[in-house]
Protein backbone atom coordinates (compact mmCIF):
# COMPACT_ATOMS: atom_id res chain seq x y z
CA UNK A 1 0.00 0.00 0.00
CA UNK A 2 0.98 3.62 -0.38
CA UNK A 3 1.12 6.20 2.39
CA UNK A 4 -1.92 7.92 0.84
CA UNK A 5 -3.94 4.68 0.88
CA UNK A 6 -2.99 4.14 4.53
CA UNK A 7 -3.99 7.73 5.39
CA UNK A 8 -7.39 7.21 3.74
CA UNK A 9 -7.97 3.99 5.71
CA UNK A 10 -6.98 5.60 9.01
CA UNK A 11 -9.15 8.68 8.43
CA UNK A 12 -12.09 6.59 7.24
CA UNK A 13 -11.93 4.18 10.18
CA UNK A 14 -11.48 7.08 12.60
CA UNK A 15 -14.58 8.79 11.22
CA UNK A 16 -16.50 5.52 11.40
CA UNK A 17 -15.86 5.39 15.16
CA UNK A 18 -16.24 9.13 15.76
CA UNK A 19 -12.57 10.15 15.91
CA UNK A 20 -10.81 12.72 13.75
CA UNK A 21 -7.33 11.39 12.93
CA UNK A 22 -4.33 13.59 12.09
CA UNK A 23 -0.90 12.78 10.66
CA UNK A 24 1.60 14.29 13.10
CA UNK A 25 4.74 13.14 11.25
CA UNK A 26 5.95 10.33 13.51
CA UNK A 27 2.43 9.05 14.17
CA UNK A 28 -1.23 9.42 13.33
CA UNK A 29 -3.20 10.49 16.41
CA UNK A 30 -6.79 11.17 17.28
CA UNK A 31 -7.53 14.87 17.64
CA UNK A 32 -7.67 15.83 21.31
CA UNK A 33 -9.96 18.33 23.00
CA UNK A 34 -10.60 19.17 26.64
CA UNK A 35 -13.51 16.71 26.40
CA UNK A 36 -11.45 13.73 25.13
CA UNK A 37 -11.07 10.66 27.35
CA UNK A 38 -9.14 8.38 24.99
CA UNK A 39 -6.28 8.95 22.57
CA UNK A 40 -5.59 6.68 19.61
CA UNK A 41 -2.06 6.60 18.15
CA UNK A 42 -0.51 4.79 15.20
CA UNK A 43 3.26 5.05 15.49
CA UNK A 44 5.39 4.71 12.35
CA UNK A 45 8.13 2.10 12.80
CA UNK A 46 10.78 1.39 10.17
CA UNK A 47 10.98 -2.25 9.07
CA UNK A 48 14.71 -2.51 8.33
CA UNK A 49 14.43 -6.05 6.91
CA UNK A 50 11.97 -4.98 4.22
CA UNK A 51 13.58 -1.61 3.44
CA UNK A 52 15.91 -1.15 0.47
CA UNK A 53 18.24 1.75 1.16
CA UNK A 54 19.90 1.68 -2.28
CA UNK A 55 16.51 2.10 -3.98
CA UNK A 56 15.50 4.68 -1.35
CA UNK A 57 12.50 2.55 -0.35
CA UNK A 58 11.65 2.47 3.35
CA UNK A 59 9.12 -0.02 4.70
CA UNK A 60 6.94 1.41 7.47
CA UNK A 61 4.82 -0.65 9.87
CA UNK A 62 2.20 1.03 12.03
CA UNK A 63 1.92 0.13 15.71
CA UNK A 64 -1.55 0.93 17.01
CA UNK A 65 -2.07 1.99 20.64
CA UNK A 66 -4.66 3.70 22.74
CA UNK A 67 -4.51 5.38 26.12
CA UNK A 68 -6.93 6.90 28.60
CA UNK A 69 -6.29 10.66 28.78
CA UNK A 70 -8.30 11.75 31.81
CA UNK A 71 -9.30 9.90 34.93
CA UNK A 72 -10.00 10.52 38.57
CA UNK A 73 -12.83 13.05 38.56
CA UNK A 74 -16.09 12.21 40.29
CA UNK A 75 -18.91 11.91 37.75
CA UNK A 76 -22.61 11.18 37.67
CA UNK A 77 -24.09 8.16 35.92
CA UNK A 78 -24.93 10.03 32.69
CA UNK A 79 -21.42 11.37 32.28
CA UNK A 80 -19.86 8.01 33.16
CA UNK A 81 -21.97 6.38 30.45
CA UNK A 82 -20.77 8.93 27.87
CA UNK A 83 -17.14 8.32 28.89
CA UNK A 84 -17.60 4.54 28.77
CA UNK A 85 -19.07 4.79 25.26
CA UNK A 86 -16.12 6.88 24.03
CA UNK A 87 -13.64 4.41 25.50
CA UNK A 88 -15.57 1.48 23.97
CA UNK A 89 -15.52 3.15 20.52
CA UNK A 90 -11.79 3.79 20.88
CA UNK A 91 -11.17 0.20 21.94
CA UNK A 92 -13.02 -1.11 18.88
CA UNK A 93 -11.06 1.25 16.60
CA UNK A 94 -7.71 0.15 18.07
CA UNK A 95 -8.67 -3.53 17.71
CA UNK A 96 -9.80 -3.11 14.10
CA UNK A 97 -6.68 -1.18 13.09
CA UNK A 98 -4.42 -3.68 14.89
CA UNK A 99 -6.02 -6.54 12.96
CA UNK A 100 -5.30 -4.77 9.66
CA UNK A 101 -1.50 -4.89 10.20
CA UNK A 102 -1.07 -1.63 8.30
CA UNK A 103 2.20 -1.00 6.49
CA UNK A 104 3.43 0.88 3.45
CA UNK A 105 6.54 1.69 1.41
CA UNK A 106 7.82 5.23 1.37
CA UNK A 107 10.11 6.26 -1.50
CA UNK A 108 12.54 9.12 -0.91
Amino acid sequence: MTKQEIAEIIESKGNEYGFKMRDMGVAWTSEQTSESYIRIELFKETDYDKSNWEDRRVAINLKVTGCICRMGDRRGAEELQKIAEEIARGTKLVAELENMNLSYIEIY
